[in-house]
């Protein structure tokens, strides 16, 4: 919900807030805050017990085009009929991205919709980029299962 959203915020601020004298600048400053807000929101979760709950980060897929040659194609009308399959694939690639762990989440939603590299994500998670391979791996391979009707009928 937004007030879960804006409690994340405040808390992973405060949080940032009393270690700031931790910060060593090993990392670029966006880092090091992206990492405590991502351990802020999958301790949450895991608190919650909330599996496959939507992050902060389910809103940037709303904010995407699914359609991958919309990035070169000029945007023209669409008919009433694709953006209603459009709307749908939306709705089912939410769903399916809702199903994935935590972490498998956090990884995908950084590679593919913020655009970060592998040492970048591995460097925000305190994980090895190895880990960040292989989350990304078996996040890919459940989204292929879970979306395989999607992708089979474009």
């Amino acid at each position: 919900s937004e007030q879960d959203a804006w409690d994340l915020a405040q808390d992973s601020f405060l949080k940032a807030w009393k270690s700031i004298k931790r910060f060593r600048g090993r990392s670029s400053f966006y880092t090091w805050i992206y990492r405590i807000v991502m351990n802020v929101t999958i301790d949450w979760l895991r608190k919650k017990h909330v599996k496959g709950a939507g992050t902060e980060f389910d809103d940037a897929i709303q904010l995407r085009e699914v359609d991958p040659a919309s990035k070169t194609v000029p945007k023209t009308e669409a008919l009433p009929y694709e953006t209603m399959e459009r709307g749908e694939i939306r709705v089912r690639i939410d769903q399916a991205i809702a199903q994935l762990s935590p972490e498998q989440r956090a990884v995908i939603l950084m590679k593919e919709i913020e655009g970060m590299q592998y040492h970048e994500i591995a460097e925000a998670l305190g994980c090895s980029i190895g880990t960040v391979m292989s989350r990304l791996f078996y996040a890919r391979k459940k989204l292929q299962t879970l979306l395989r009707d999607v992708y089979e009928n474009i």
